[in-house]
């Protein structure tokens, strides 16, 4: 057996060896640093490793994107995407998205805040938007801030915990948006097409109803979470996307998600069609109703009202129904059109919700226009 010292004159000449040749082929013709991208692409090899530079130079650490050929050997770790062709506005995509994030966070607090404070806002249909308003909340908290990490500290690493607990997390916030749609269209036909029997309605059976299924569609994705974890990823490691979702982060995986392939996708349309179908046969008769006996300003307001949750819904699922199908027909999709459909499903759907009910919804924009101390002005319009 060699002494220590030699062991270890060994390994530290072994690591100078690999620093000269990694160096090598990254500036060699036609190698790693002539590849497209900020990420470092060696021929046949494409995993995200960290390679140390040895004793002399281990200041810096550098990730490379590598593929691994040994299916025993999994990625534990990812680099997200962040904004296609970003390179060079970090500043401006920073600064973008931190505005974005400060506007969502007030505007869904104000929401909250007036549901809260004034009495004429207590009623089952402003308490499910304010229950809509903290989903919302949540939801931004999942996504924005890992990408003004991404781009105030340079960090687009997640490790695979992370990033499966984010695609949980996404989707549970999801599925529950969709359930809060479907309660509050049911709230709106209660009271439009069978007004005497809104005063039956109570409030505290439908949080219990809405909670309990939101714990059932969640428990579902549970399962395919858990199943992500211990699956097998010898592929690449670049998640094309600012954050983690499913269609991203199953396509790298070469083993183990044959399971959840066939949970995930049947189970994301279970939820969404059914949803959808209630919601418009809702809508339907409230129109109906509204233009066949409503008269005046009673007419108006149905249709104010409706007119607000229709806007929002129509953009929930349409950017929903884009997530999942792009990942399964790709081809036809560019990774733009990717980007902008995951930062309108995640993202701007939490600004626009209280933006459309605040504007479409008069006792909120009266109720706002009075908190900023404008209350002859909100009583004249």
């Amino acid at each position: 057996m060699k002494p220590v010292s030699s062991r270890r004159q060994s390994v530290s000449s072994t690591g100078h060896f690999a620093w000269d040749l990694y160096q090598s082929l990254l500036w060699a013709p036609g190698g790693a640093a002539d590849e497209e991208g900020s990420c470092c692409h060696f021929p046949r090899l494409i995993r995200t490793i960290p390679i140390w530079k040895p004793k002399r130079e281990r200041s810096s650490s550098l990730w490379v994107k590598v593929k691994m050929n040994d299916s025993a050997l999994s990625h534990t770790e990812f680099l997200l995407q962040g904004v296609p062709n970003g390179d060079g506005y970090e500043l401006l995509i920073f600064i973008s998205f931190l505005l974005v994030y400060v506007v969502i966070i007030a505007a869904n607090l104000t929401i909250m805040y007036l549901v809260k404070t004034e009495t004429k806002l207590h009623g089952p249909m402003y308490y499910l938007l304010c229950l809509l308003a903290g989903i919302d909340i949540i939801l931004s908290n999942v996504t924005i801030p890992k990408i003004l990490e991404m781009y105030s500290l340079q960090s687009k690493v997640i490790s695979l915990e992370a990033c499966v607990t984010q695609m949980f997390l996404v989707y549970c916030t999801a599925l529950s948006e969709s359930t809060l749609l479907v309660a509050m269209a049911y709230d709106r036909y209660v009271a439009i097409c069978q007004p005497f029997n809104y005063h039956k309605l109570k409030l505290h059976y439908v949080l219990l109803v809405v909670a309990l299924i939101i714990f059932l569609r969640a428990m579902c994705f549970v399962a395919v979470a858990t199943l992500l974890t211990q699956a097998t990823y010898c592929g690449s490691n670049f998640i094309q996307n600012c954050y983690c979702n499913y269609g991203s982060l199953s396509k790298l995986a070469c083993d183990g998600v044959t399971v959840s392939d066939a949970i995930t996708y049947p189970l994301s349309f279970l939820i969404t069609l059914p949803d959808s179908s209630l919601i418009i046969i809702s809508y339907f008769k409230i129109f109906k109703v509204a233009f066949h006996t409503g008269q005046g300003e009673a007419r108006t307001k149905a249709l104010n009202t409706c007119t607000s949750h229709c806007c929002v819904l129509i953009l929930f699922y349409t950017s929903a129904l884009f997530e999942f199908t792009m990942y399964l027909i790709p081809s036809i999709y560019s990774p733009e059109l990717h980007f902008v459909v995951a930062v309108t499903f995640a993202i701007f759907q939490p600004i626009f919700n209280p933006i459309i009910y605040g504007v479409r919804t008069k006792e909120i924009r009266k109720s706002f226009l009075k908190l900023l101390g404008r209350g002859r002005v909100a009583d004249r319009s």
